[in-house]
């Protein structure tokens, strides 16, 4: 007499010991490598680099650091008035939230008033065939208070590049159209 033994199992089913390996389609944004200004400065080597105009008055900082692409300053950097570009995540109006959150607190009622209006004022302008918004925030009273200039470039549908100042309201309003300038002036070359 033959006796067979049959088990029953799946044979893709997972067991200890077994690895397993997946492929996810890589993000269509470009790579995110380095940043440099145009012009002047040693040259990176990189395939695609985030590049940009300077107004007046601003100096390139430290470049690319941490989580930073570019940081920037309004005039002496020892007064740490500083213009920083990330790439993150989330959607303009969280992100517009959280900032003011940083200048009023979390009094719902006054941030989502705040992040109406703020919104309903913001500025496109196109950064290399791409629209992006721009945000001003100013605390009360804006005379003595903090005032976060902000914008949002998309890059593909999870990411965007956020160009942020948080510093003096009077520096802030004064810098307006120099930081909507240097937004329109970011480029991937």
């Amino acid at each position: 007499m033959a006796l067979g033994l049959v088990g029953c199992g799946d044979d893709a089913a997972i067991r200890p010991g077994d690895i397993r390996a997946y492929t996810a389609p890589r993000p269509t944004a470009p790579p995110i490598a380095s940043a440099a200004r145009v012009e002047g400065g040693a040259e990176r080597p990189s395939t695609t680099r985030l590049r940009y105009d300077l107004p007046d008055g601003w100096v390139d900082g430290s470049g690319p650091s941490g989580m930073r692409l570019a940081t920037v300053t309004i005039g002496d950097p020892a007064e740490g008035r500083e213009v920083t570009v990330i790439p993150a995540s989330g959607s303009l109006r969280n992100n517009v939230e959280r900032w003011q959150k940083q200048l009023a607190g979390d009094d719902a009622a006054s941030v989502a008033d705040a992040v109406d209006r703020a919104l309903t004022d913001a500025e496109t302008v196109d950064v290399d065939g791409t629209e992006a918004t721009v945000v001003l925030l100013v605390a009360a009273p804006a005379a003595d208070g903090e005032a976060i200039l902000g914008a949002m470039v998309p890059l593909d549908d999870a990411s965007s590049l956020f160009v942020k100042f948080k510093g003096k309201a009077d520096v802030a309003l004064r810098e307006r159209a120099n930081f909507t300038r240097f937004v329109s002036s970011l480029r991937w070359n």
